[in-house]
């Protein structure tokens, strides 16, 4: 079975040595590289054929894609899934980096299970190389998107999970070009939902970088990264309004969506600008109150209050009807 493994690459000269290296180095054989160079202004690519050099058996598995301009995350994982032909993909980010089992341990659960998506816990790796594991919330299925879509609860990261790539197609999930922060929290939960079946391993499968530039996750989030992040929202509210028929996951979603007005509101992204960005219209009594009262009429500790209570309530219910089944 190959797996197609999907690069993005952009200005990580310093970090992407050791990711090629842990790719080149996987113990897993039928594999396919798909790195998209999104015109890096380094070495990056250099270094990664630098590194590739020095693997023979790995060179014709390799392919480095170029965009003609620079196109942003979201854009570099749609063209890196377009150019693959696995059966399954798998997402790295260039900064990060894998042990050098992982693939061979996600492969080998797939094929246990017959999953459509695999994922594993993972290390975080500090600029001071201090490594810290992380277990990672592995319920069932709807569960887990539950957790998601209330969001801070669990993350949506797409790195570090193989995922059967007719999920992608046969769905028409995708990348969306220009959605850069936040770019997961638009499509992992939108795979998740078009998944049959997941499963999880013990094993750590992934090391990812917390303090790097070229983190995908900011730490400071500037105007244009939350309008970033607003139009992630979009996407998932325009996708579950439509495929979700029996709203089971409206509660959770419009929990989510307190927390996008609460975050933009927060940073002076202004309530008009907001609603032009964002499709979501409160579907629920709880919910049209609470926006009649507090989003257009911002009171920014009261919209904070109200989001972390009702997702506590939420997650609590949903926490003791997972374990009553």
């Amino acid at each position: 079975m190959r797996v197609s493994v999907l690069v993005p690459v952009y200005g990580v000269e310093r970090y992407v040595g050791t990711c090629a290296q842990s790719l080149f180095e996987q113990t897993y054989a039928d594999l396919e590289y798909i790195f998209v160079d999104d015109c890096s202004p380094d070495r990056s690519v250099e270094i990664i054929q630098h590194v590739l050099a020095g693997y023979p058996q790995r060179q014709q598995q390799v392919h480095i894609v170029r965009h003609q301009q620079n196109k942003g995350l979201g854009a570099a994982r749609k063209t890196a899934l377009a150019a693959s032909t696995g059966t399954f993909v798998l997402n790295v980010d260039s900064d990060d980096y894998l042990p050098v089992e992982a693939v061979e341990k996600l492969v080998a659960c797939q094929q246990q299970t017959g999953a459509d998506i695999v994922s594993g816990n993972y290390f975080s790796h500090y600029d001071d190389d201090t490594i810290v594991f992380h277990h990672e919330c592995h319920p069932e299925r709807d569960v887990l998107l539950k957790l998601m879509l209330v969001q801070h609860t669990v993350l949506p990261h797409i790195w570090g999970r193989l995922i059967r790539k007719t999920v992608y197609t046969d769905n028409g999930i995708d990348s969306v070009e220009g959605i850069n922060m936040a770019e997961d929290m638009a499509l992992t939960p939108r795979l998740i939902h078009a998944a049959s079946l997941i499963a999880y391993i013990e094993d750590a499968v992934y090391y990812y970088r917390e303090t790097s530039s070229a983190s995908t996750f900011s730490h400071q989030i500037s105007e244009k990264h939350m309008l970033s992040y607003i139009s992630a929202n979009d996407v998932l509210w325009r996708y579950f309004l439509q495929n979700d028929r029996q709203r089971e996951f409206l509660q959770a979603i419009e929990t989510g969506m307190l927390n996008v007005f609460w975050q933009s509101l927060t940073i002076g992204i202004s309530r008009q600008r907001i609603a032009r960005q964002l499709s979501y219209r409160p579907q629920t009594w709880l919910f049209r109150l609470l926006h009649a009262m507090l989003v257009y009429r911002p009171t920014l500790p009261l919209l904070r209050f109200a989001y972390l209570a009702i997702k506590w309530c939420y997650k609590k219910a949903l926490m003791r009807d997972g374990a009553g089944e």
